[in-house]
């Protein structure tokens, strides 16, 4: 009972290896690290979570598969089980300090389900929408510009070829050079819209949101 005790002593640990050894010398690849806690060997492998009891395995040899130093694991990592088994592990511990493999099977603990993006479907393509409304506002406002531009352009070229001095259509040649200088500002307006709307995407991204969701 006091190398039961001394067990469960033993604070957290992670043994970061490939393999995990028992004691019989059978091996069992795992997913990252093996963490020790409260007389329980808890590993994934195959991406399933297992726990073993710490006297079924061989930590010498697991450590030296991993060929790292064993560092202390944050409390925040241990496995949280239920009380009723906590008591099953603990007695199949105390029968098998001994150091005999155990034959029961390992059990898996379901994993946990990843947190909801924060919002609902429809709150996400609303926004979504709204974005790619102010890009082709931008843009359309841009295309008006370019279009006016390009008239009053054709306009003064006509009035020339009739003859007409440049004093003559003053008000053409300033209308113009308005237009003229709107342009870079619809442009800038048109890049804002598409840089707010990849931001959008990329948080939406880093928030686990379907893709779906943004269209």
């Amino acid at each position: 009972m006091q190398a039961l005790f001394a067990l469960l002593l033993l604070t957290a640990l992670t043994i970061p290896t490939p393999t995990l050894v028992f004691r019989g010398g059978e091996r069992i690849d795992v997913d990252g690290s093996v963490k020790v806690d409260n007389g329980q060997v808890i590993f994934r492998s195959g991406g399933a979570l297992y726990s073993v009891p710490e006297a079924d395995v061989d930590l010498a040899a697991t450590r030296a598969a991993g060929m790292t130093p064993v560092i202390k694991a944050e409390t925040t990592l241990r496995l949280k089980v239920s009380e009723a088994e906590r008591d099953r592990l603990l007695r199949e511990l105390e029968q098998n300090h001994s150091g005999t493999p155990t034959t029961a099977k390992l059990p898996v603990f379901a994993a946990e389900e990843p947190l909801p993006p924060p919002g609902d479907e429809w709150t996400w393509r609303r926004d979504a929408q709204a974005y790619e409304e102010s890009i082709r506002r931008a843009r359309e406002e841009l295309d008006l510009l370019t279009a006016k531009a390009a008239a009053l352009r054709s306009h003064i070229a006509g009035l020339l070829s009739l003859g007409y001095k440049p004093q003559q259509f003053t008000y053409d040649s300033t209308q113009l050079q308005y237009t003229l200088d709107q342009i870079p500002r619809a442009e800038l307006e048109v890049g804002r819209a598409e840089r707010a709307y990849a931001q959008f995407r990329e948080n939406a991204r880093r928030l686990g949101v379907l893709p779906g969701w943004l269209r």
